[in-house]
């Protein structure tokens, strides 16, 4: 079987590029380990990262946002 993972924006219904993270957070910081695009590299990394140190890590899904710039009038996407 062969699953696409994507979200779509529920105002306008188009698709949104995601950026999938992986952070620990130890002794009240935060240490990014791992970030990708791939949903299904995301999770292969989280499987293989809790069978190698037997703990778990935070997932963050962070959805692709538009920002203009009207000095510039460019409109760019960042995470």
């Amino acid at each position: 079987m062969c699953y696409t993972i994507v979200m779509i924006d529920v105002n306008t219904g188009e698709e949104i590029k995601t950026l999938y993270k992986f952070v620990e957070i130890k002794g009240g910081k935060r240490i990014e380990k791992f970030k990708t695009p791939d949903i299904k590299r995301a999770l292969r990394f989280h499987k293989w990262y809790v069978a190698r140190y037997r703990q778990g890590l935070l997932m963050e899904i962070l959805p692709e946002k538009k920002v203009y710039d009207w000095k510039e009038k460019k409109v760019s996407y960042t995470f």
